[in-house]
Formats: structure tokens, C-alpha cells, sequence
């Protein structure tokens, strides 16, 4: 199962569901569509980045994407919202954020709803 990409235009946001255990091959077709949507939805714009259902992720894959969140800053992103369902998920995605040094706002979450409604008020950092 590859990563989803939705787009939300008027919200300026960019949903991105994980796979349960992406391979190689998911991650290079994620990298060219989410890196072409970035580009094309321009400047500001908010990540939505569920990670309830991955399960797997290879050691490189972190550097990869913390990569991926160094350019999406740089190109616009305004805040960042994960979602994870344990601590160990939770632990993931902070060590992403951590190694992309991202400046912007960032916070983890339970549930998509709550990831969405905290991207679409930004009076609530």
C-alpha cells in the first residue's frame, strides 16, 4: 500500500497517511508526489502527517524523511501535525522532527480530527 496524499485547498493543507510497512519503492514515489504537491500548492500551507498505521520504518527511512521536512519548511510549511497511536510512534515522529530542525509549530496527536482542528486555528499554539 503506497503513502495517500490529500489535499485540502481551502484549508492549505496536505494530508499524508503512512502505510503500515513502506518499502523502498513507496518511499521514492512518495518523495516525487509529495515534493511536486509541495511545489505546486505553494506557500503557506499546513502538514497533516498520520502515522497510526505504520508499523515498520527502516533506520534510513528517518533521515529520508526528516529530509523531506527540511524542504516542505523551506517551501512553505507553517505547522505540522502527527498523529500516532502508541508511545513508540509518538517517539518516531519526534525524532523527525527533531532531525529536520524544524522552527515551525509541531505537535503530536491521537486522532485525525484533533490534528485537523488544531491545524485550522492557528490562535491555538
Amino acid at each position: 500500500m503506497p503513502f495517500q496524499i490529500t489535499v485540502y485547498e481551502a484549508d492549505r493543507i496536505i494530508d499524508v497517511v503512512y502505510p503500515p510497512q513502506p518499502t523502498e519503492e513507496d518511499v521514492e514515489d512518495y518523495l516525487k508526489r509529495i515534493r511536486e504537491t509541495i511545489l505546486r500548492l505553494g506557500s503557506p500551507w499546513s502538514a497533516l502527517v498520520d502515522q497510526a498505521q505504520l508499523r515498520v520504518m527502516p533506520p534510513d527511512m528517518v533521515a529520508t524523511m526528516a529530509n523531506l521536512n527540511a524542504f516542505a519548511q523551506h517551501h512553505g510549511m507553517k505547522r505540522s501535525a502527527r498523529v500516532v497511536t502508541d508511545p513508540s510512534s509518538g517517539l518516531r515522529a519526534w525524532h523527525m522532527t527533531k532531525r529536520a530542525m524544524l522552527t515551525i509549530p509541531t505537535r503530536t496527536f491521537d486522532t485525525r480530527e484533533a490534528a485537523l482542528a488544531w491545524l485550522r486555528n492557528p490562535e491555538d499554539d
